[in-house]
Formats: C-alpha cells, structure tokens, sequence
C-alpha cells in the first residue's frame, strides 16, 4: 500500500526514555499501513527550532504533527498514534469525554516522572516492545 505525504503524521519522541520506546516500539510495530512518521528527538541531530517549537516542549509530552501542520499534544497525539496505527478501541477509549479527562493528569504525571517509575514497571513495558529503527521498520527480540 502506498501512502502519500499528504496523510503521513509525524510522532516526536523521546529516544532515551525506555517507556517511550517501548510505546514507540509497539506504535512501529503496527504500522502497517505507513501513517506515521517516527522522530526521536533525543538525537544530537534533531533541530527543534526548525519545526517552530522548543526542544523542553517536545521533551515535556508527546508530539504529534498532523498532515496538514497542527500538532495534538499529550493525550490527543496518543490518541492519533494508535488510531494510525488499527488500536482504534484505545483511540476511541481515549475519546470518551470521562476518560479523556482522567487520562489527561495520568498522562501528565507519567510524562513528569517518566524517567523515576520504578524498574518493574519499565521492565512490564519492555515485554511488548521490539527493536525498531527511527524509520519505523521493526526486527523482534
């Protein structure tokens, strides 16, 4: 399947923390069908001010740039990853008023404290990733 620029979102991560990773990992996992561009902006190459945005903002939550140039932040651009990606219950989980609210503050303290959880629950992440590269292609542990 062929898909064109106009329809490719592209996701801004966090390289170096191992519970993004590993949510990246799954999110390039099943990208089958090419929606996603993948970007680890914890790369020494990585220019966040060439995108009009601050390299702490990125840091702070997720990133996702729309086709057409609008970012979705935080819950929303988890929300746009896994639609892209055939998790259209989680996406749609993550559109119910009552959850979108409660997931907002989860969301923001895992973000805050992403680098603190403890080692068991990193290790429980990592069971369901896989080594991708930036690009998007995958290769199982």
């Amino acid at each position: 399947m062929t898909t064109s620029p106009a329809q490719i979102h592209t996701v801004y991560y966090d390289g170096v923390c191992p519970l993004c990773r590993s949510e990246m990992g799954v999110l390039m996992r099943n990208n089958d069908t090419g929606l996603l561009r993948f970007v680890d902006i914890s790369r020494p190459d990585f220019d966040a001010a060439a995108l009009g945005v601050t390299q702490a903002a990125l840091m702070a939550r997720l990133h996702v740039q729309a086709p057409d140039g609008t970012w979705l932040i935080g819950v929303p651009a988890v929300r746009a990853a896994y639609a892209a990606t055939g998790h259209h219950r989680v996406a749609a989980l993550l559109a119910v008023p009552l959850l979108a609210r409660l997931a907002e503050p989860a969301y923001a303290w895992l973000a805050d404290h992403r680098y603190r959880l403890p080692h068991w629950l990193l290790k429980a992440a990592r069971l369901h990733a896989s080594s991708c590269a930036p690009q998007g292609s995958c290769h199982a542990r």
